[in-house]
Formats: structure tokens, C-alpha cells, sequence
């Protein structure tokens, strides 16, 4: 979203956040006006609030909280201050989020209860209680997953007119932000150009905020994170994935004093974001996390969904667990640096995407002109944007269907069962974006070989591989039978079940048990060999 755009920009959170300060400000600033739901409302009744509760009830005024933001989602160029409770309701969500960017401003109780006992405005009914710090602090706990699904920026520290200079230059960044709503906590992927030295505004925390990252992209982006509190710097590499590695980050997060209120943040690429997820899902039973993918395989995938692993020697990502971020930042000006083989094996992601469920994006990567984009990714910030962008959307489909990998989502495994074996054998020599792409081209072949597609898609499978940069065979150094061997230690296997995700046409895939050995034994031989 930039400012010149014409979508409200609506504030919500708590009272005594800074809402109505804040809005204002930005107000001026853009040359917008400003509406108060809560002062339009009394406005209108003749009543303050305290008034409507007393003589209408709560009911009541909760109806024409719903009347108002229906009204307002209508109109654009605005700035709105909501009620604190005005937008926890889904119905008032949708109104007012359709022609509108929403952002939360959270504080502490006790900022909070210090900034309330000092505003001469009374219209606080829901603290007219005997112990308002103990009312502050329940009221929070039970909005804290409503509000978790906007974007967070704690006011606790900064002046009012700091909040409204930092918002307006985040505006300004050329950017798309989508929603994340599953059971457990709604969140906001953010995709776009220079947005990350906003994590500090953005992350919403009022405790300590440590980035761990590793030693080649912390040198060039770790300073890049706004004011943080600690840097956590680990070797770079896969073998970092370890339990080691954890030991020493929880040693280091215990010597600064590192606390549940604390958020940490993950900037790297799919390791780095594995091995971080994995300490905020464990460290003190689970932190607050922040993902800062900045490769592209970690944006169009492994950032989205918060499952987080740890490599054992017999395996890949053999223990792990769930830990969803409260925010995924996606800065596509940090794929400008990476060296152009691991932009191509990115794209092995996007590609399984598109065969998953998007046909405009399979068909805009078939049709593209490659290796020229390539190149222009390191020049391009819209177009690398554009094709995250769609490409989350698949995987954020799947995460919201099936947030605990239960059912549906095992569809994103496409590739994979063959991918990691394939990898084991070759002793990680191979980027995980090439693994990837072999074990794509492995399961095409298998589904045509048992009749579940046609020969022709297995074929087209194959040009788009080659045409991006990506092998479609495997290295004939890699023998199939160990490569059969590993794939029955996969942490996916059934029982005794071989179980596979396989293409039927592009757009539909099924996930397929009891193949028996043989047939994966004949598609390994099919396509081992030299690129076609």
C-alpha cells in the first residue's frame, strides 16, 4: 500500500493506545479526514457512551458500531479510529478491511493505565470497575487473539508524532500484505521493497527483540532491522541444523536476559528460519516470532505456515514443531543479493505452486522469458514482488485449510519425499531447490507411468524445469537403490506405506499410498541420467 492510494487507513486496539492521537496526526499529514467511530456514534445519539451503555446497553451500542463500519467500508480516503472493540467482530472486520489497511497499536497495561487516569475524557465505561489495572489486563488477554490478526505497532516508547513519521514512510514502500487466519493466531505476511528496517515498529513487542540470523546475511542486513537489542549470529550452512545449534542460541538468549516478553526474530533463508523457529517454539515453552525470510525459497514457502525442524544424523527435519509467527516480512530488495543459482533454486517452489493450484502462475513461468527474468530479478523489485506474492498466496490457501498438516496441506509435500532422499545420498551437495526439482520431475514421471497423467504433462513438467535452470533429472552418481533405501526413512512414510503426492494436471494433485517399490524403484532409473 503507498499514500497515494485512495483505501482507508483504519487504526484499532485497545484504549488509551494512541488510536485517536495517532489518526489525527496521520490525518493532517495526508490531507484526509478523520472520523472516530466512538465520537461519530455519540455525535449522532445525543449520548456519550457511558450514556448508550447506561441507558441502551451494550447491545445496542455494538449494533451501531456494526451500522457504522458497514457505512464507512463504503466510503475511501479516510482515516478511522475504531473503537477497541469495534473491530473484533468479523462481520465489522470485513466491512471495514475491504477498501481499507487496519493497523493495531498496542501498549502495556500499565502504559495503558497510566495514559487513561491522565485523559480528562470519561468515555470508559468498561472500566468503571473497582480495580481498572486488574480490568486492563483480562481485557487484553481475551482481545489478544482478535487483535493479533492486524498489523502490530507498540506505542509504549514512541511520541505520537515519531508513530505517524514511521507510518507514513512504511506507506510509502511499494508493498502487499495478506492475512493468515487459522485457529490457533491470525497473522500478516508483508511482501515488498525496503520494508525491512520497519521490523522494530512492526513486530509490536514491548520486550527485548533479538535477531538471530547467520554469518553471511547478518553482515549485510542484521544492522537493517531497526533498533534491536541483540544480534545471534550463527555459521552458515545446512549442518547448522542441529540440536548443537539450539543449545548454544538458548546459552546466549540466557545470558542477555531473554524472557517470555521478548520477540525473536528470524532473518535468513529456509535453515536460518527453521533453526530460530524451532528456539521461539521451545525456549521458555514459546516466544513471540517475527519471520524476515530473504530467500526466495523461505518467502514462497518455508516462512509461511510455522513448521520448524531440526535435522538428526539418521535424517532431514526428523523432530520439529508448530510456531506460528506473529508477522512474516518478506523484503524482496534482500533477493537482490543472492547469487543467481539460488534465485533458480527458489523457483523450484514457485513452480510446485503453481502445479499445486495456480495455473496462471504455472503458465506465467512456462511462457516466461528465461533466463532473461532471472537476470532481472536482480534489478526488478516489482516483478520478483509479483511472483512472491502469488506464490504465497497457494501456500497460505493450504496453511488455513489444514494448519497442522492433517490433511490437504500434505499436497505441499509435492516432491519432497523424493527431494529429501535424494539429498541424503548426495550428502547435502545439492541445493534443496534442485532436490526439489528432481523429485518434482520424479513424481510427474510416476504418475504417468501409472496412468494418473498424461505423458504430455510429464513432458511440459520437464521444458519448464530446463527452461528456469532446473535440472529434471538426477545425477547419475546418486544410484536409485540408495536413493529408494532413504526415501523408506522418510519421516512421511505410513507404516509400511510408500506415500507420495503426485501430479494429475497442472492445478490438481493427490496424495498416493501403498506405490509399491518397484514402480518408484523403475522411476528413479526413468529419470536418472543428463538433463533433457
Amino acid at each position: 500500500m503507498q499514500n497515494n492510494d485512495n483505501k482507508n487507513i483504519i487504526f484499532t486496539g485497545f484504549m488509551g493506545t494512541g488510536k485517536t492521537t495517532v489518526g489525527k496526526l496521520l490525518a493532517e499529514k495526508l490531507g484526509r479526514e478523520f472520523i472516530d467511530t466512538d465520537q461519530l456514534i455519540e455525535d449522532r445519539q445525543g449520548l456519550t457512551i457511558p450514556e448508550i451503555f447506561h441507558k441502551r446497553g451494550e447491545t445496542a451500542f455494538r449494533k451501531m458500531e456494526a451500522d457504522i463500519a458497514k457505512e464507512l467500508g463504503k466510503r475511501e480516503g479516510l482515516v478511522i479510529s475504531t473503537g477497541g472493540r469495534l473491530m473484533l467482530d468479523p462481520s465489522n472486520v470485513e466491512a471495514l478491511s475491504a477498501n481499507g489497511r487496519v493497523f493495531c497499536l498496542v501498549a502495556t497495561p500499565e502504559e495503558i493505565l497510566s495514559r487513561l487516569e491522565s485523559d480528562k475524557d470519561h468515555r470508559r465505561p468498561l472500566l468503571d470497575v473497582p480495580n481498572p489495572s486488574e480490568q486492563i489486563f483480562e481485557l487484553l488477554q481475551e482481545r489478544k487473539k482478535g487483535y493479533q490478526r492486524f498489523l502490530r505497532l507498540a506505542t509504549d516508547d514512541s511520541h505520537p508524532h515519531d508513530i505517524t513519521k514511521n507510518l507514513l514512510d512504511f506507506m510509502q514502500k511499494s508493498q502487499e500484505q495478506f492475512a493468515i487466519d487459522i485457529p490457533t493466531q491470525s497473522y500478516e505476511f508483508i511482501v515488498g521493497n525496503g520494508i525491512l528496517p520497519f521490523t522494530r515498529q512492526l513486530a509490536g513487542t514491548d520486550g527485548m527483540l533479538i535477531v538471530i540470523t547467520d554469518a553471511v546475511v547478518g553482515k549485510m542486513y542484521a544492522q537493517s532491522c531497526g533498533s534491536v537489542d541483540h544480534i545471534i549470529t550463527i555459521a552458515a550452512g545446512r549442518q547448522q541444523k542441529t540440536l548443537a545449534t539450539v543449545q548454544s542460541i538458548y546459552d546466549q538468549l540466557l545470558e542477555v536476559g531473554f524472557d517470555r516478553a521478548g520477540t525473536i526474530v528470524a532473518l535468513g533463508g529456509s535453515v536460518l528460519g527453521d533453526i530460530a523457529g524451532f528456539v521461539a517454539a521451545t525456549y521458555m515453552r514459546g516466544v513471540n516470532l517475527v519471520q524476515c525470510p530473504t530467500s526466495l525459497l523461505a518467502m514462497a514457502d518455508t516462512s509461511i505456515g510455522g513448521k520448524n525442524s531440526i535435522d538428526l544424523a539418521q535424517g532431514k527435519n526428523l523432530i520439529g514443531s508448530f510456531k506460528q509467527p506473529s508477522l512474516v516480512l518478506a523484503d524482496v530488495a534482500t533477493l537482490m543479493t543472492l547469487p543467481t543459482e539460488e534465485l533458480i533454486s527458489g523457483m523450484a517452489e514457485v513452480i510446485k505452486h503453481g502445479l499445486l493450484a495456480d495455473v496462471d502462475l504455472f503458465e506465467k513461468i512456462e511462457q516466461g522469458d528465461w533466463p532473461l527474468i532471472t537476470d532481472s530479478l536482480h534489478s526488478s523489485h516489482s516483478e520478483i514482488q509479483q511472483l512472491v506474492a502469488q506464490a504465497i498466496q497457494v501456500k497460505i490457501s493450504y496453511v488455513q485449510k489444514d494448519p497442522f498438516d492433517e490433511g490437504i496441506r500434505k499436497q505441499l509435500n509435492m516432491g519432497h519425499t523424493f527431494a529429501h532422499a535424494i539429498e541424503k545420498v548426495s550428502e547435502y551437495a545439492l541445493r534443496h531447490g534442485e532436490a526439489v526439482a528432481m523429485g518434482i520431475a520424479a513424481a510427474t514421471d510416476l504418475s504417468a507411468q501409472l496412468g494418473y497423467c498424461d505423458h504430455d504433462l510429464k513432458d511440459r513438467i520437464d521444458l519448464v524445469l530446463k527452461k528456469v535452470g532446473l535440472p529434471n533429472r538426477i545425477p547419475t552418481n546418486l544410484a536409485p537403490q540408495s536413493i529408494l533405501d532413504a526415501m523408506s526413512r522418510d519421516k512421511k512414510r505410513l507404516a509400511q506405506s510408500n506415500r507420495l503426492v503426485l501430479p494429475v494436471k497442472v492445478g490438481q494433485v493427490f496424495v498416493a499410498d501403498n506405490i509399491s517399490d518397484s514402480d518408484i524403484l523403475n522411476t528413479l532409473k526413468e529419470v536418472s541420467g543428463s538433463n533433457v
